[in-house]
């Protein structure tokens, strides 16, 4: 359960572009799940997700299905469907 206080809080970071190693800013949520975040600099999308010990950044090639935020979300709604 997502506690409704915090679903819509994010926090401003500046990480490493997965593609083009430059820095740029990107808005991470507070709770543990995955997001797309785009580099200022090469436009290219990546995936930005926390980690108990800080923050991950992966390009979308290289992302397993559970930190990719559209395949995350289908293979958790598909467990409804019998």
């Amino acid at each position: 359960m997502i506690n409704s206080a915090t679903a819509d809080k994010a926090d401003s970071k500046v990480v490493r572009c997965p593609y083009c190693s430059q820095a740029t800013a990107i808005e991470v949520p507070v709770n543990f799940a995955p997001v797309y975040a785009h580099c200022a600099c090469c436009s290219k999308k990546f995936i930005a997700e926390r980690l108990s010990d800080g923050l991950q950044v992966l390009t979308l090639e290289e992302a397993p299905c559970c930190s990719d935020p559209d395949c995350r979300e289908l293979e958790m709604g598909s467990s409804d469907e019998q």
